[in-house]
């Protein structure tokens, strides 16, 4: 019979089989409830990637703005680039400015392909000067797919300045 790996909520070490009341690892109560964002929050940290990145999609989805700093946090530190994709992703869903710096801030750096064309796609979902900024600086990135997106992303972007206008 296979045995189901647990960890820590606080600390994500691996769990030794049997119940524990508390982690051995960092001392933190395993028993305690915490509501279904807290855990989301908490989970955007798991070693296990796909946990992780599923957690950045669902508080994406969930719409509430306290996600947006530990998605922040998420997009510009996660060791994986599917957790930090899944991240930048959720930012543009949520379309709060705050997230406007990290995602211009992940263009500028060497991050991974996914992420820098996620971070375009969701600069885009953005009408801020600051975006719009962002966008003309990915004109110039290494990578043509990059370039192509935030072309589309710039040519939306000002059809949309123009309609204002107009």
């Amino acid at each position: 019979m296979e045995r189901i790996t647990r960890f820590c909520p606080e600390c994500w070490a691996e769990l030794p089989a049997g119940e524990q009341a508390v982690c051995p690892a960092c001392g933190a109560s395993l028993t305690e409830e915490r509501d279904f964002f807290e855990k989301l929050l908490r989970a955007l940290w798991h070693p296990e990637r796909t946990r992780a990145a599923t957690a950045a999609a669902v508080l994406g989805q969930l719409g509430d703005p306290r996600a947006v700093p530990p998605l922040i946090e998420a997009a510009l530190r996660a060791r994986d680039f599917g957790v930090q994709e899944a991240a930048v992703r959720s930012l543009g869903r949520l379309r709060d400015p705050r997230a406007i710096p990290a995602l211009a801030l992940l263009l500028r750096m060497e991050s991974p392909l996914p992420v820098r064309l996620a971070a375009v796609k969701a600069l885009a979902a953005f009408d801020d000067p600051r975006a719009r900024e962002a966008l003309r600086g990915a004109l110039n990135d290494p990578s043509g797919v990059v370039r192509q997106a935030a072309r589309e992303a710039w040519k939306a972007g000002s059809r949309l300045v123009s309609q204002e206008e107009g």
